[in-house]
Formats: C-alpha cells, structure tokens, sequence
C-alpha cells in the first residue's frame, strides 16, 4: 500500500442497490480499469481496488450495529479467511458511509472483524487495499508534523507546510491544475471548478454517475431581476450543497470561480447575462447574499467551498470593432471607479476566499499584474484577505497580447508582484523556475503566493480529518432534491417582469378547451433556457410544455433565433389564427450573445420583429409577447403595438423556465419582477462606443445617467395586484429635513420606516425600491440605496425598513473621493418622497476598511 493515496479497494456486493451500478475501478498502480456491481455479486478480482473517493476519507460503519468502526491506516491490508463479510455501498457508490454486510461468496475479499476494529488478518497474502483515510495528514510522520495539528493557527501550520516543500514543489502549486506532492503525500488539486447558477461543466466537475446533473437555476440576470436577497443566498447555498456531494465523490472540486459581479454597463456586452445587472448596490448585496450562501454553512471551522468574485476590474467587453477582451484597455476615471466598478468587489472582498482577475488592463496595467487594482485597493482597502487567480491564460496575455513585459521572467514577476496568487493557465509552472534563477522574484515572492493556497486547502478541510466535517456528511441524496427543484422554479418565477397588461388581458383563465399557439424562435427553448456556465440539468421544461399544463398547445418556431428565413412565417400565423391565445416567445440565444461573443446591434435578430407583427396581426385572440434574452433587446414596436396587449420579460429562466413563464401567464403565480437594466432604443449603439468606458459620456449609461428616452427602464414592473406605500406612524416625514453635512455624518444616515400594503384582491410580491435624488451638479440622475421584497395576501401590510447611511447621500468628485456637499437630497420609495437639505463645509468619507469573515482574519 503506497501510503495515504493507495487506492480503495476491491470487491463488493451490492445487495441493497437497485440493478445495476457503473463504478470506477482502478488497479493498484493507478491504472484505471472498467467494471460493474451486480445485485448479489462481489466482485472477484483481486488486484483490482474500487476508486470511491480519490481526495477525501472514508467513514467505514458495522452494517450490523451501525456503530463507526476504525482501520488501521499503517496496516492497509485487510482479509478475512472465514469470508463472512464484504464491503457494501447501501445506496449509491462514493457514499461516506459504507456498510459490513454477510456475503457467502467474498472469496476475493476477506476481512477479519475484532470488536469495532478492521484489521488484517493475514497482509502478506492478499495484493487488496482499502484507503479509508486520504488525507495527507493520516499516516507518520506526517500526522506528526506541524501542519497536521488542528490545534495550531492556520498561519503556523501554512507556515510550517512551506518550510518543508522544496522549490519545485512549491511551483507545481502556482496552476490551477496543482501537482501532487508525492514526498509530502498531498494530492494534486484541481482549482478550476464552476458554479454560476448551479454547478457546471468545467475542469474540475464531471458530470456521469453517479452526479449525471445538478439543479439548474436561472440564469444570474434573471436572480437580479427578483430583488430578492435571500433568494440569492438560498441559490448559493444550494449549489455548495450539490458542490459537496459532486466533491464527496471526487467529481468536483471546492473552490468555484463565481460569481460574476461586473456592472452589465453596455447593453451590447455578451456577457452581462451572467451578471445581476446594471447597478451596483444591487450587485453588491447580490455578491454578499452569494458569496455567503456558498462558502459558509454549519461549520463554523470551515469553508463549505470558496467562492471567486470575477472579473477584477472593468471588465465588459468580450469582442467589439476588432480589439477582444484579450488586448483591450479599459481607460477609466477614478470617480468611476468609486461609483461604478469598484463597489461590488468592494462589498465582496471581505467574504470572498478570492477574486479573479481580468483578461483586460486597466489604465494601461494588465489585471493580473495591477498592483494598484490588487494589493493597493482589495487588500488594503477593501479588506480582502484571500488569494486572486487568473482569468484563465491571463498571465501569459501580459506579455503575448497587452507587450505589458518582453520576456518570461519579467511577466511572472509582474504578475506575483501585482498580486496574483494562482495562474489559470501553465504560465506559472513553465517559467517560475527562470524568473527565480534569473531573480525577478525571490523565494519570498512564491511564498507568499503558494502559502495563500495551502491556507484555503486548509480551510476547506482538506488536511483534517473527516469526522471533523459535517461537509464531509453530504451525500449523492442531496444533489436535485425536491426542496433544490422547488427553488429554482420559485426563483424563476420570481424573476419574470411583467412589462405590459393592456387591459388587465393577463392573467388568462384555463380551460382544457382553450386552445394555445405558442410560437417563436424560443418557443421550444430547452438549453437556451440556462444561459452559458451551466450544467447538466435533471430536466428542461420548455415553454411550449409548460403552458401545456393550461390548454392544448400548437408549438410554431416561424423561424429560428437568427430569423433569416421568413419561408415558416405562414405556419406561424396559420396557428396564431386558428388559437384562442397567442404566446409569442422571441428573444436571442448564446449564438447572440455570449462569452467571447458582443453585439453590435440590440434589436431583435433578423426579421424577429416582422414575425411578431405578421402573428399580432394574424391572431384572433390576446398575444403575449415573451422575451427571453440575457441582454436588453430594443421592443418598442411590440410596446405600441396594441394587438400585443401584454409583454413578459423572462431572461433565461433555467430548468423550470417553461412552467414559470405559463404560470404567470394563467396567474398561478403573480408576477413581482423588476428589469435589472435599463432597454435602450435600437440607436442607442450607434450613439456610443463600447471603449468609452464613462458612464457619464452622452447620452449616459444605466438608469443613474442615460438621459434619453428608455423603452422601458430599470425597475419597472407590474403585477396582478397593487400596493400602497405610506410613511409608519412612527416616522415623521411630512416636513424637509435640515442637517449639516457634520451632523448627517455622525448621525451615519437616515433610517426609513415604511408600510407596505396590498390594496388588491391577489395575493402578490412587491419589489419595493428606495432612491435617492440630489441638487449636487453632475451627480447621478437618481440611485438605488435599498431594496426589498415582500409577499402580501390581499389587505395584509409590512412594515419594513431601509437605512440611508451618510454614503448616501455623498457624492465621489473626479479624484474619487466622497463629500457630503451642501445641496438638497430626496428619497423617493414609491410615490413617497422625503427632503433633506444639508448646509455648511463638505464633509469628506473616508474608505471604510471592512473586517473579513472571521475564518479570514488570520490571513494576509
């Protein structure tokens, strides 16, 4: 047995699983063999070991009194002459726990049981091994090293660990495809894993048995779209449960390169889809809410896995005019970066166990070796205390595609200055060994980096022993639960806006009569419905099935997403003719918009618009046009059209997306939605370029600066009902306020008391927004300072707060600094509005540096 990473073993019944189950067999030097469990067979091949979990422990249970038993690591061999007993999976293979059951026919495998013990009753004789401990502190002498004690600090057994790697170890730790350390027992590692809105295909995940899927959210833009915060953290701590089982059965990894909290700032950017949307109080709390969600759980000593706030910084252009996201050079102004594009990362460096770092420079300094961007700003003041990797080939790019350095050495020791930690590439572990040689970097330089790494290899568990962690409890039952498949329809529910209701035409009545034309190049969307960076999803309503459950549906594309071909349009207004009711589902796709991929225009695709027109014509009954797309789409013909009397915005509404869009429709669920961007007209790309990185430059970026006239804006949404707003008894507001700048600072704001009240007769969510307007020349036109969602049957009323602090009410000048200046301020939630009129000497804000999450504290 080679230590702790021989293989586990063997030959095992599988009287308690149903049929037949595929598991990885691996010879005893690591060869990889196929192989197959039967019900009431062991397996009789000897030098053959069952792989169950190739970078964590067993738990071994006695499958007759359920009591946990031990085994003996330095031993590693076990029999049983009297072939009494062999090794079961109860239910599905890569478990934690594993079950002693009586089997007459383990020739293969022979074990003795003494007591609560498994020992070996005759090692010599057998070529079979069980590893039921993995860790690389389990056997001596490393369990008596420093960096094995629980006890000690992280930094003291980090600091211990790289005081026994040697060079060559330490550089094959600098890639996301880490090495194995043989000498010290460490496994290799692979960093790279995704989990945007469910865990995804990447590096580190494999989706095949027994993780064939994973719940599949909607798509991020449609999470912003819900304002709901704790949907958010519910969704993050729901793929870190999936995440856990994949790992637990060496599927995945635990550390996860989301979210993406970049500011969606040019409707053309083919990658807002994966981002909450245009503002950046909304995608600060949706960092937190995630970030939160997915790394901490019920164990207070550990990382349930790691999360990556990604793109660090400015990073929004993929493909625009011939310059890709590669080469391209984000100039931009320091009151930008103060307003705009620093608060999310702001808000999640405290939490996160790391940032990426973008492929774009910034101010003429590539990402990944931004001193300013990395060190100066997230460490030391944003409070971020974890390690930063690279967008994936983005340290080699310094050199090849910004000429930021000349030669190999000098772009490692950029790159490790500039504070990034862990290249996604093999830039790092090709040319460390020169840049050291050649010394651009010292022994220090690595150190620091490689000891960032080990800190959160700790953190996550992965040198303690498993009956420490409850992480390691969860098992394959946990992956698309009900209770996960429940959610994700709730969450797509809860994004849909509904955008228009001429007549109150919706919610429509079902009846097993009615008959439904559901027709569009979306109209069957399945995969389209989860965007990009997703997974295998255990199903995929589309929209045509969905509304099923509410009629008989004829399903019609007319044409496809690219809509060229107008040769079907006669199909699809044969169909709107002859239905009761028309669902219109139109919209683009990831050959539309995508990693890699912008658009250049932002109206609908080829003759898209004409097919809504031919079919709003054609049809005899009620049109809803729903519109599924990551990115804004310019529909104000279907806006003025009055044969489309209603207009649903669905994003990418994930697995469910199909039963939530007909839900809605039919008032099964009471649409409360908000757009998370604002739709720009058609022109508005030909009146700004993608390279102007300004949010100010005419005519305005987002809801806080475009001066022009939006096709529908940031926050809009109906619902089936309606809300009252009023002032709590409790709050006086019926009078402007007058404060200095100094008091407004030391009072840290103004907190709002408002009732919410459902004045309908449907039970509904609201979406109740809070903004703040000012006097101040050049400020934004008005900004989000508060958000919450609320679910109120008919008369029912909330009271619910939101808290100004004195930021609110500052201003960042063109040096990105914040003043409280003299001028009138106005908050605005609903139709309510109340005035505050400063006075006296601006009062500058200083940064707060915020505290990290306490497993963070220790770290540098």
């Amino acid at each position: 047995m080679n230590g702790a990473f021989s293989l586990l073993l063997l030959c095992s019944i599988g009287a308690a699983m149903a049929g037949v189950h595929n598991v990885q067999l691996w010879h005893c030097d690591h060869e990889a063999a196929s192989q197959t469990w039967s019900d009431d067979t062991c397996l009789e091949h000897s030098r053959k070991c069952v792989h169950l979990r190739p970078d964590r422990g067993m738990t071994l249970r006695d499958g007759h009194s359920d009591t946990k038993i031990a085994h003996d690591s330095q031993s590693g061999r076990i029999s049983d002459p009297s072939g009494k007993h062999c090794l079961q999976a109860p239910h599905a293979v890569g478990e934690l726990t594993l079950t002693m059951q009586d089997c007459s026919d383990a020739r293969a495998q022979q074990w003795v049981r003494a007591g609560k013990h498994l020992q070996p009753a005759s090692p010599s004789s057998s070529n079979l091994c069980l590893d039921a401990t993995q860790t690389p502190c389990d056997n001596a002498p490393f369990n008596t090293y420093a960096y094995c004690n629980m006890s000690l600090s992280l930094v003291l057994r980090v600091t211990d660990l790289l005081e026994r790697m040697q060079t060559p170890e330490k550089i094959g730790q600098l890639g996301t495809g880490a090495a194995a350390i043989s000498r010290l027992q460490i496994p290799s590692y692979q960093w790279w894993s995704e989990g945007l809105h469910g865990v995804a295909g990447s590096p580190g995940v494999h989706f095949g048995p027994p993780t064939s899927n994973a719940t599949s959210f909607p798509q991020v833009i449609n999470l912003g779209a819900t304002f709901n915060s704790s949907m958010v953290h519910y969704m993050g701590s729901i793929i870190s449960t999936e995440a856990r089982a994949f790992a637990n059965v060496g599927h995945a990894g635990l550390t996860y390169f989301a979210p993406n909290i970049n500011i969606f700032r040019d409707p053309r950017w083919g990658r807002g889809q994966e981002t909450p949307g245009e503002d950046p109080y909304l995608t600060s709390k949706y960092a937190q809410n995630f970030v939160n969600g997915m790394q901490f759980g019920d164990a207070s000593s550990y990382f349930k896995v790691v999360a990556t706030c990604k793109h660090y910084a400015a990073y929004d252009l993929e493909n625009w005019n011939h310059v890709d996201r590669f080469h391209f050079n984000a100039n931009v102004s320091d009151q930008d970066f103060v307003e705009s594009y620093f608060p999310a990362f702001q808000a999640c460096s405290p939490l996160a166990g790391s940032i990426m770092c973008s492929y774009n420079a910034v101010n003429g300094v590539p990402s990944c070796a931004n001193n300013f961007l990395n060190n100066q700003m997230a460490r030391g003041q944003f409070g971020f205390h974890g390690y930063v990797v690279s967008d994936c080939g983005a340290v080699g790019r310094i050199m090849s595609a910004h000429a930021y350095t000349k030669t190999p050495e000098d772009t490692v020791a950029a790159a490790l200055h500039g504070g990034c930690d862990l290249d996604c590439g093999g830039f790092y572990p090709k040319n460390t060994q020169t840049a050291l040689d050649k010394k651009t970097i010292t022994e220090s330089d690595l150190d620091f980096a490689v000891g960032r790494l080990f800190a959160f290899r700790m953190l996550l568990g992965m040198f303690d022993s498993p009956v420490h962690q409850p992480y390691e409890e969860i098992g394959l039952d946990q992956i698309s639960t009900k209770a996960h498949q429940d959610a994700a329809l709730e969450a797509a529910r809860e994004s849909m806006v509904l955008l228009k209701n001429a007549g109150s035409v919706l919610p429509m009545t079902s009846k097993s009569t009615l008959k439904i034309a559901c027709i569009g190049p979306n109209s069957a969307a399945s995969a389209t419905m989860q965007g990009n960076y997703h997974g295998t999803a255990p199903y995929l309503i589309t929209p045509a099935q969905g509304l099923g459950n509410y009629g008989t549906v004829t399903q019609v594309e007319g044409c496809d997403v690219k809509c060229t071909d107008t040769s079907k349009f006669k199909d699809a207004t044969d169909a709107a003719a002859a239905a009761d009711a028309v669902v219109l589902v139109v919209g683009l796709d990831q050959g539309q918009e995508s990693e890699g991929h912008d658009r250049t225009e932002i109206t609908l695709p080829g003759n898209q618009t004409g097919l809504i027109a031919a079919v709003a014509a054609a049809s005899k009954g009620p049109v809803v046009l729903v519109v599924m797309t990551g990115g804004p789409v310019d529909i104000s013909a279907a806006k003025a059209n009055e044969k489309i009397p209603a207009i649903i915005w669905a994003g990418y509404p994930g697995q469910s997306g199909g039963t939530a869009i007909a839900d809605v429709i039919f008032g099964t669920y009471n649409p409360g939605g908000r757009l998370p961007y604002t739709i720009y007209p058609g022109d508005y790309v030909n009146q700004i370029s993608m390279f102007d990185m300004s949010f100010r430059s005419k005519p305005g970026r987002t809801y806080k600066f475009y001066t022009g006239e939006a096709v529908y804006s940031f926050g809009d949404g109906l619902s089936y009902t309606t809300f009252s707003y009023e002032w709590s008894a409790d709050f006086t507001a019926s009078a402007p306020t007058l404060l200095s700048n100094s008091e407004l600072k030391l009072k840290d704001g103004v907190n709002y008391r408002v009732t919410v009240k459902n004045t309908g007769k449907l039970l509904g969510d609201d979406a109740v927004l809070a903004y703040m307007t000012s006097s101040v020349p050049d400020a934004p036109m008005k900004q989000l300072f508060g958000f919450q969602r609320v679910k109120l049957a008919p008369g029912g009323s909330l009271d619910i707060f939101f808290d100004s602090p004195a930021e609110t009410f500052s201003t960042v000048d063109d040096k990105g600094e914040r003043y409280i200046l003299p001028a009138t301020y106005t908050v605005s939630i609903g139709k309510l509005h109340h005035t505050i009129t400063t006075h006296g000497d601006p009062v500058h804000l200083p940064v707060k540096k915020q505290e990290p999450h306490p497993l963070l504290k220790d770290l540098v």
